[in-house]
């Protein structure tokens, strides 16, 4: 990356931080139990929401637009793949013995016959994916949710998530393929698409923030249920998503 480039991209963040202004915060934030550093919480939000208003929407819109179909679909069978060898890890880490070899076998294969994969022939084998991430598997094993945070760049999470989150990159090939600084090169290319990818799969949702009467209780009530639903693998139980959460964090304030 040229000095120029770098002056340029500088600027841009600076320019999107500056537009994204004080969101407004409620005189009651904090008060719920989930989410104890709204305040920081919703400028935080705000400034993601900026970057993506002017950077990552219009990109993720010309990227559907531009890019054909099957090449979209290539692109993310390849991403998906990247994270066979965290399913792989967390399954077994949770005793789920047979999807952890069909993770591994998805790997295997979709990374040989699937060409890097860019093609999900396992799926045809009827290896169907079973995603588990670390932060489910601290679910599993009792560790508590913890606040609800927004980390600028990075969206929503929890502290656990978060945790979680250090732990899944660190399974991902490409952090041990390009490990030396020489191939950042490759790495901020490839993480760069890997944004407008997921940004793109996104783009169904934008709908229902948009109609929402608060987007920001929206994003972090969406986030929160579907955490839900992942760790319960679908079948969460018939509790109250915010009774579960506060429950967590009453034995942390306990503990």
């Amino acid at each position: 990356m040229t000095t120029r480039c770098m002056k340029k991209t500088v600027l841009a963040v600076a320019m999107t931080a500056m537009l994204a202004g004080c969101a407004a915060v409620p005189p009651n934030a904090g008060e719920n139990p989930n989410d104890p550093w709204e305040a920081f919480n919703r400028q935080t939000n705000e400034f993601n929401m900026t970057l993506d208003e002017y950077v990552l929407h219009p990109i993720a819109e010309s990227y559907v637009e531009w890019v054909p179909e099957p090449v979209r679909d290539g692109v993310s069978n390849f991403f998906d793949n990247l994270t066979e060898p965290r399913n792989t890890l967390n399954n077994f880490l949770q005793g789920k013995l047979t999807n952890g070899f069909v993770s591994l076998a998805r790997f295997v294969i979709n990374s040989t016959v699937g060409v890097v994969g860019l093609f999900d022939v396992a799926d045809k084998m009827e290896l169907k994916a079973a995603p588990e991430d670390f932060g489910q598997t601290l679910a599993v094993w009792g560790v508590p949710t913890g606040p609800y945070v927004v980390w600028p760049f990075f969206g929503p999470s929890t502290i656990r998530e978060t945790i979680g989150t250090v732990s899944d990159v660190a399974s991902q090939p490409t952090y041990w393929a390009f490990s030396d600084s020489e191939d950042l090169k490759y790495c901020v290319p490839l993480a760069a698409l890997g944004a407008i990818d997921l940004r793109s799969r996104l783009l169904a949702a934008d709908a229902m923030l948009q109609s929402a009467i608060d987007p920001y209780v929206a994003m972090r009530e969406a986030y929160l249920n579907n955490r839900i639903n992942l760790i319960y693998d679908g079948n969460p139980p018939l509790v109250l998503q915010a009774d579960e959460f506060e429950d967590d964090w009453e034995e942390d304030e306990q503990q």
